[in-house]
């Protein structure tokens, strides 16, 4: 460049490739919850989902990568440039990002109807801003820049962006702007990112260091060398291997939260910037003690992880949050420092993030389609966390010789022999350990679970500062297995399936009073096993209770002939049923259906004195196909899980559900979620629509299994509410902070949280 000085030209260049780098991951990464947000709600909401959007991404970021391999190692620089440019041009076709409705069918299956979203509305797009990681960087590396025979610096760039941009999106993005506004906004990025890609190509020195080895400028020449020697099978494997594991650990320990422990909204975020930062954090060159003290994190952080999970005991919710985050991140910075380490020479660049990305998208396809048909709980996460007690040897240098190598199989072995001991016969030893439950101050139960589980995990952390840190791993595996083998699950488990949407359990109280149905961690129906009392309906629908109210209100000769129900459950509204009337529940999961309609589980529908069917699919578009003014009240019970069905809770919606029910009927809102408060939403609904509404919150009652609630009425007029308009229980929807109008343009969660 005859025209820049050398000095300006190489404090320059670092810059525009780093901004260049920087925005693609950006732009990467809002538009994945961009149009998460559009397909989520079509689907539920469940973390499968995203489970599948990520394994979708991931593979396209996969094929990025295959290009940009491609490209640099087969074409001159100056085709390259030529072939880019017309990629990133036939991409604007796709632009604005949108979901057509003509595309969404659901006589295919959910996974697939998930793929063919993304591919037809944002897969070219994400494809040629995949692939510019690697190509640009591989494209510095030809500048002759000082800094240009290691250009892995500018992937902490791009990893920044992307983290920023993840960050940026739930809490200044989709506040501020509709989703068609964010649509034109990365519309214009991606025209910016276009004309820095080609600014970038125009710095280029055209040597054919672009095609292998590394420019270095001597004056105002260009050098190639090429001393680059070829990764072998091992360390390609091993490429893959590292990123496989990070990939389904932050799949799976979001599935885990979600589902397990506490059904928070937006979780997936946390686990994904966590997983952004140490990539951003190994390839900023800093010291190698921070991996070593990684190394040594990681086996504490798996073994107490697992103590807790196995042991079912319940720690404080900050202490169980940071320690299932902590240990992912601890892995993580192990494996990507891992593959930070064994970077190759520029020659081989591509090659390495393109095995790199293959790995990442083996772990997305194992926990989106393999796992949940193969496993009926979540046992992908326990499967990545022996994984990644099992790459600690990659760590480690050096042979077993002599008697050690039968040491590296007898401590697992012993250790598998204690565990099954301790796991399985513990309970039946006759043991006093009184004296230890006075001096920890806990109860006898607590300290025998601590003695279980406790022992294992010390032994197996113990077993890690053994220099042969693959016993640690064999250790752990063999734990994993032996806990598998043995559990029965913490409790009386009539039946457990796994189905696209979540783990279905039916279990029986501890007392055997009563049969639940949980999804995940989120109650969906109780029944009394108990004959006499086994049509009552309990919990948040019990006859005390807002909903018990309205129909006890409208019984007898006043009740109301059709009923819609949005969200089944275990079937438990069916049970204010009389003689004459008929109730039409939508669900969307067709495994819910099956366990609610199974008189071997519950039995709500068989003794039902109503008439009833059940319309699979998502609630909101299939309660398009009724008839106009067919219902009398319409029941949404859909708000209650960590995934808020936005779709449901929009004017377009509202407007949908007033011209199904007739002029004197009722809308029913269960909103009681102990993350996100709706009452605001519901309130400007309400007010838009010129609808009275009233709200009622009451509280639990254990005596006669009745929990708190809380439920939004709306009508046409007040006189359709008849006597519950005088019922001091329930008052008017009104008095809480002013919020946006939600629409199907426009929707913000986070807005509405308890952060309490």
């Amino acid at each position: 460049m005859s025209f820049i000085s050398p000095k300006l030209y190489n404090a320059l260049l670092p810059g525009l490739f780093s901004v260049a780098l920087f925005m693609s991951a950006g732009l990467l990464f809002i538009v994945e919850p961009m149009i998460a947000k559009m397909i989520l709600p079509i689907l539920g909401g469940t973390p499968a989902v995203w489970n599948t959007c990520m394994m979708f991404f991931q593979a396209a970021l996969l094929a990025g990568y295959a290009y940009a391999h491609f490209l640099s190692g087969r074409l001159s620089f100056g085709r390259q440039v030529a072939v880019h440019i017309a990629v990133l041009v036939m991409a604007c076709v796709f632009l604005p990002v949108g979901i057509s409705k003509a595309w969404i069918r659901f006589d295919v299956s959910p996974i697939w109807m998930v793929v063919s979203l993304l591919f037809m509305s944002v897969s070219l797009p994400f494809f040629v801003l995949s692939s510019s990681a690697p190509l640009l960087q591989r494209w510095f590396a030809a500048t002759g820049h000082k800094s240009s025979n290691d250009p892995y610096f500018l992937y902490s760039a791009s990893n920044l962006g992307s983290m920023l941009a993840l960050l940026a999106y739930p809490t200044i993005i989709e506040p501020k702007l509709s989703l068609g506004g964010q649509s034109g906004m990365w519309t214009v990025g991606y025209i910016l990112f276009a004309l820095l890609t080609g600014l970038c190509a125009f710095f280029v020195k055209r040597t054919a260091c672009v095609n292998g080895g590394t420019a270095v400028m001597e004056g105002d020449s260009i050098l190639c060398i090429d001393t680059a020697i070829p990764p072998t099978m091992l360390q390609r494997s091993k490429w893959v291997v590292l990123a496989f594991i990070p990939s389904s650990l932050m799949l799976g320990v979001t599935t885990h939260f979600t589902t397990d422990i506490a059904s928070i909204p937006l979780f997936w975020v946390v686990p994904l910037a966590l997983y952004l930062l140490s990539f951003i954090i190994v390839f900023a060159k800093l010291p190698a003690s921070l991996h070593k003290t990684m190394i040594r994190l990681l086996p504490l952080g798996v073994s107490a992880l697992l103590f807790i999970m196995f042991s079912y005991l319940k720690p404080p919710m900050w202490a169980v949050f940071i320690l299932h985050l902590g240990t992912f991140f601890a892995v993580a910075m192990v494996c990507h420092g891992e593959l930070a380490l064994s970077r190759p020479a520029v020659k081989y660049l591509t090659e390495f993030y393109l095995l790199m990305s293959v790995g990442g998208a083996l772990g997305g396809i194992f926990n989106a389609i393999i796992a949940p048909i193969t496993f009926n709980s979540i046992l992908e996460y326990p499967f990545a966390l022996a994984l990644a007690a099992l790459i600690l040897p990659f760590t480690e240098t050096g042979q077993s010789s002599g008697y050690r190598k039968y040491l590296d199989l007898a401590i697992p072995v012993l250790l598998a022999i204690l565990a099954y001991w301790l796991m399985a016969k513990w309970p039946v030893v006759d043991m006093d350990l009184s004296l230890f439950s006075k001096i920890f101050d806990a109860e006898t139960n607590t300290i025998n679970t601590a003695f279980t589980y406790g022992i294992p995990a010390l032994i197996c952390y113990a077993v890690s500062f053994i220099k042969k840190p693959a016993r640690f791993g064999i250790a752990i595996t063999v734990f994993i297995a032996v806990w598998i083998a043995t559990d029965k699950w913490g409790g009386d488990i009539i039946h457990r399936e796994r189905s696209f949407f979540g783990v279905h359990t039916v279990m029986n109280d501890a007392d055997g009073r009563f049969r639940s149905l949980v999804h995940g961690t989120t109650l969906h129906g109780k029944q009394s096993l108990d004959p006499e009392y086994s049509q009552e309906p309990f919990t948040y629908f019990h006859r005390e209770g807002p909903i018990g109210q309205v129909f006890t209100e409208f019984s007898g000769p006043k009740a109301k002939k059709h009923v819609a129900v949005v969200g089944l459950g275990a079937g438990t509204l069916i049970a204010y049923g009389e003689a004459g009337q008929k109730f039409t529940f939508y669900e969307i999961d067709p495994t819910v259906k099956k366990i609610a309609a199974d008189p071997e589980y519950f039995t709500f529908f068989e003794k039902s004195r109503a008439e009833w069917e059940v319309i699979l699919g998502d609630g909101r578009l299939r309660i398009e196909d009724a008839a106009p003014k067919g219902y009398d009240i319409i029941i949404l019970d859909a708000f209650s899980s960590d995934a808020i069905p936005v779709h449901l809770l929009t004017k377009e919606a509202l407007r949908l559900y007033l011209s199904k029910l007739r002029d004197d009927g009722i809308l029913a809102f269960q909103i009681t979620n102990k993350y996100v408060s709706l009452e605001p939403v519901l309130q400007r609904l309400a007010n838009d629509a010129g609808l009275t509404a009233l709200l009622q919150e009451t509280g639990y009652d254990m005596e006669i299994m009745k929990y708190g609630s809380k439920w939004v009425l709306m009508a046409k007029k007040p006189e359709a509410f008849q006597n519950l308009r005088y019922d001091e229980r329930w008052r008017r929807l009104e008095g809480f902070a002013p919020a946006r109008l939600w629409t199907d343009d426009f929707s913000n969660v986070l807005s509405f949280f308890n952060w309490e």
